[in-house]
């Protein structure tokens, strides 16, 4: 699983992700989490199908928004003001570098590049200090040096800060090493620089729509643009750029699709965030149904849907309208019964939180959760079950309330199961005052 860091503003968000780095859309699996530097805090995190629901409080979360204090937004920055012919992409010749200070180089092994020779690879990576999942890839970049240094590879990490900040974080103890050591003795065997002035940054990161860090650029040995991506993520790619065995038209193929949507996103910020910002949620919602028009993939839309929930939470809206939005989320569920699970699970809270009424919608997340559940095995099963038996009890039905509720619990061995166990208490105690 790879990490990575957007910046928001003066913000940063962690993104912890099973696809592709900075592709926020691409299926279900990504959990995010807020690491906030400077002074707005940001609250959420995205719908993700894949994680359990989790206690807070007396409720369990598994989707939520990346929604700031001062706004709203979805982890990207601007889009790039150049157009379509200067997006950076697979294939592209790549940029010449400008870096301002290069700290590392090898151990006078490398030296300074400007332009990239031809015959050989390199690696042009973005990383930054306060940057983690940056942090956490060290190690792996010294190996793949390493491994590669005598095949003409050369790895050329850029952060855009100043040269002291760096050079402060060098001096930094490498946490649970095997042997003590700094930073700079572990990166000591790759070239690692700095670029206040981030001219590297605005020749790579913005053109290719990438802000999520850290990022590598592979550049093959013509000059081009090879692969982009997650340096956890580039052994394979590396090691078939190096032996000649690469299909950079394939890879472009798949690249180009998620790079589109990144530019979607990017776009979808600046109109739905600014919105939002100034709290026009009925135009944001407006806005946001064109950029859904524009996506093709049912989990892609599906993911565009529970942002859409976001936004009527925050606008206020109807019954009627959110109950269309469900009934939308509903018909692209699919067959992922861990996407119903949480959709259905939604529409739960919506009710328990007073704002849904609507019993044709509360009826349909029950259908879609027994669909679902009668799909899986084991904890998932049980999982689904207890979205089942509060969906029942929502609607009335309390004798069927309890008995989904006892089949979870045989089912579910884990943290949630007290939560499960003091439900099924208030839910039988209420049978007995009925009776």
């Amino acid at each position: 699983m790879a990490r990575d860091c957007t910046e928001v503003g003066k913000s940063r968000i962690l993104l912890v992700t099973s696809e592709r780095p900075s592709n926020l859309f691409l299926g279900f699996g990504f959990w995010a989490i807020g690491c906030w530097r400077g002074d707005r805090a940001l609250a959420g995190a995205f719908f993700n199908s894949r994680i359990l629901r989790m206690k807070t409080t007396m409720r369990r979360f598994a989707a939520m928004a990346i929604l700031a204090a001062s706004g709203f937004s979805f982890g990207y920055a601007a889009p790039n003001a150049s157009g379509a012919d200067d997006v950076l992409t697979i294939g592209s010749d790549a940029p010449s570098l400008d870096i301002e200070h290069w700290v590392q180089d090898g151990n006078g092994r490398f030296g300074k590049v400007t332009k990239f020779t031809n015959g050989k690879v390199y690696v042009v990576e973005f990383w930054a200090t306060w940057c983690g999942p940056c942090i956490a890839s060290m190690p792996h970049i010294v190996e793949l040096q390493k491994k590669y240094a005598d095949k003409g590879v050369q790895v050329i990490s850029i952060s855009d800060e100043p040269l002291d900040t760096v050079e402060e974080f060098l001096e930094r103890e490498v946490p649970r090493s095997e042997q003590a050591k700094t930073f700079r003795e572990l990166t000591k065997s790759y070239t690692l620089t700095t670029d206040p002035d981030r001219s590297s940054h605005e020749s790579y990161m913005e053109p290719a729509k990438q802000n999520g860090i850290p990022c590598a650029f592979i550049v093959g040995k013509d000059g081009k643009i090879e692969w982009i991506g997650h340096p956890m993520q580039m052994d394979d790619p590396l090691e078939a750029v190096v032996s000649d065995k690469w299909d950079r038209e394939k890879f472009a193929e798949d690249f180009k699709e998620s790079q589109e949507l990144d530019g979607l996103m990017q776009e979808m910020q600046v109109k739905v965030g600014g919105l939002v910002r100034r709290k026009k949620f009925d135009e944001a919602l407006e806005a946001l149904d064109t950029f859904v028009d524009k996506v093709k993939k049912p989990e892609l839309k599906l993911n565009f849907t529970m942002i859409k929930l976001n936004l009527h939470q925050m606008a206020g809206s109807k019954d009627e309208a959110v109950a269309t939005t469900f009934k939308d989320a509903f018909a692209l569920v699919g067959d992922n019964p861990l996407a119903a699970n949480q959709i259905a699970w939604t529409v739960w809270e919506w009710k328990d939180r007073g704002q849904m009424e609507n019993k044709e919608t509360l009826t349909a997340a029950l259908e879609v959760a027994k669909k679902a559940a009668a799909k899986q095995e084991g904890n998932m099963r049980g999982m689904t079950l207890d979205t089942v038996s509060h969906l029942e009890f929502a609607l009335g039905n309390l004798d069927a309330a309890v008995k989904a509720q006892e089949e979870a619990i045989k089912l579910v061995d884990g943290p949630q199961q007290p939560d499960m166990e003091s439900f099924l208490e208030e839910l039988k105690g209420l049978l007995k005052s009925k009776k």
